[in-house]
């Protein structure tokens, strides 16, 4: 099942991954993503007021992605939606006492806004599925991809989204879900293709690196593990931020001796691999 990286675009704490790759470009021990000027893509400015952050990042990177490509299908990824508008909408029910209140944060909060978002800017009627599977869902999205690139699809957009907020970011540090304590937050957006460039040869939850290499008859003195984190912080998707920095890297030669690149997610009780190989 051939899985190729075609193009790249991110919001994250060190910027957007396809117009540059300065690993060193972000505050000590801050993981909040270095928001663009959205204008330059979402023009209208109605509805950049309507939009909450996860949905700016994520249709930001969307559409830098798609504005010199087609593609046959899209796939978008989320764990926890815009979880600035479901604490406006608990808030709200909370203070109203359960009364009729107003329903734009509860429709900005459902997990396939930003889909729709995407499809509406761009006009278009192709596919459009939406991946929610907490720690799994980068994992579980790209290997949806797999299949589909070898079947009825030639170029497939790939966006995940998740955003913190003060509230998010204490209530996950109480269920201690990040190794290092840091999160973070961020947008990616690929282009996955059947032309070769940088491709996905593993994607796979429920297993870790080693099981992962000795599945794919992958030797380990031929892989590079990331540690994509200390570049993102911890967050459900930051595996997908991996796998496009992963790429980026590979296509500026940076691992030397090095023919695959591995990205293990550990988040929770959850666990993930994926893994690129050099061209």
């Amino acid at each position: 099942m051939s899985c190729y990286i075609k193009k790249v675009s991110t919001v994250s704490p060190i910027g957007d991954l396809g117009e540059n790759l300065n690993l060193n470009s972000f505050a000590v021990n801050s993981f909040n993503a270095v928001e663009p000027d959205y204008k330059e893509v979402i023009v209208n400015a109605n509805l950049r007021r309507r939009m909450n952050r996860m949905l700016k990042m994520g249709t930001y990177a969307a559409m830098k992605c798609l504005a010199d490509t087609d593609v046959d299908m899209m796939l978008t990824a989320t764990s926890l939606g815009s979880i600035s508008d479901t604490e406006k909408m608990l808030d709200t029910i909370y203070t109203s006492g359960e009364t009729l209140g107003n329903p734009t944060a509860f429709i900005q909060s459902t997990f396939n806004t930003l889909a729709g978002n995407i499809a509406q800017l761009k006009s278009t009627h192709i596919p459009n599925i939406t991946f929610v599977n907490r720690g799994d869902t980068v994992a579980n999205a790209l290997r949806y991809a797999q299949v589909k690139l070898s079947g009825d699809a030639d170029n497939i957009l790939y966006v995940s989204s998740d955003e913190k907020t003060e509230l998010s970011e204490s209530v996950l540090r109480k269920f201690n879900l990040s190794a290092s304590g840091e999160y973070g937050e961020g947008s990616t957006a690929m282009i996955l293709s059947s032309e070769k460039t940088a491709e996905i040869v593993y994607s796979k939850c429920g297993v870790d690196v080693q099981t992962a290499l000795a599945e794919s008859h992958i030797s380990t003195a031929d892989v590079e593990i990331l540690d994509y984190k200390r570049w993102c912080g911890e967050y459900a998707t930051a595996s997908a931020f991996g796998v496009a920095l992963a790429a980026r890297m590979l296509e500026f030669g940076m691992f030397e001796g090095k023919t695959h690149v591995a990205i293990e997610h550990r988040y929770g009780h959850e666990i993930s691999v994926v893994v690129l190989r050099k061209l």
